[in-house]
């Protein structure tokens, strides 16, 4: 008897990734309140949504960040800083350096965690509706020879910090950051094999809620439907 088909439409996991969500940002578009990532979302922090639809997809999943964020802790994922020269660096500067700090702590955390996974996927903690087959679709494009770092596009937009690492990256991602002062995530990856999966589906899901008005509109997403009342 053939067996029934499977109906499960639920995330996907794919390979030995490890996720990480950039949670460093200052977020002052946001305005005065809370950090960004612990903004109320449906009755949770922005970033839980983001943690909550990419942990099932990944071998293992870290939420970098230099702000104490301590609704992220409940969630039973680890909160690391950024590596301590670069917390330097950023004192010496006077500001943060910009979500490649985050990249190189997530592949820092992933070589002592993690030795024999390749990868990183990462992800901003301002992306709610991440796809829930997301790492399928992005390992499926890894084709041979592998790209170093591969992006998302969808329609005209390249998502710089919503991409596959190759953790190989580290050392030259270090010096790049301490010695050059590199601070742009594109021009970083540009250096290297770089490609992107234009996205098949809907734009939406990669709403990045950078404003009070995009926090309404993602909220509004999510609020539950009424059932329309009869007449």
């Amino acid at each position: 008897m053939a067996r029934k088909a499977e109906t499960n439409f639920g995330p996907v996991r794919s390979g030995a990734l490890v996720g990480v969500v950039l949670a460093g940002g200052e977020g002052r578009r946001m305005g005065p309140g809370p950090l960004k990532p612990l903004r109320p979302l449906a009755g949770r922090p922005l970033v839980a949504h983001v943690v909550e639809r990419l942990r099932p997809q990944v071998m293992d999943l870290v939420v970098v960040a230099n702000d104490p964020l301590p609704g992220v802790r409940g969630l039973g994922v680890q909160v690391v800083a950024d590596p301590p020269e670069i917390v330097r660096a950023a004192a010496r500067e006077g500001r943060r350096l910009g979500p490649l700090a985050g990249v190189l702590a997530g592949m820092e955390w992933t070589r002592r965690h993690h030795p024999h996974a390749g990868w990183i996927l990462t992800a901003p903690a301002d992306t709610p509706f991440l796809p829930l087959d997301l790492t399928v679709r992005l390992c499926g494009h890894m084709h041979v020879p592998e790209p170093d770092v591969l992006m998302v596009r969808h329609g005209k937009r390249r998502e710089h910090t919503l991409a596959v690492w190759s953790v190989q990256l580290v050392d030259d991602l270090r010096r790049a950051i301490l010695e050059e002062g590199m601070r742009r995530v594109e021009a970083f990856a540009s250096r290297y094999r770089l490609a992107e999966l234009a996205w098949p589906g809907s734009a939406a899901a990669f709403l990045n809620v950078n404003t009070p008005a995009e926090l309404t509109i993602a909220a509004r997403r999510l609020a539950p439907t009424r059932p329309r009342s009869r007449r």
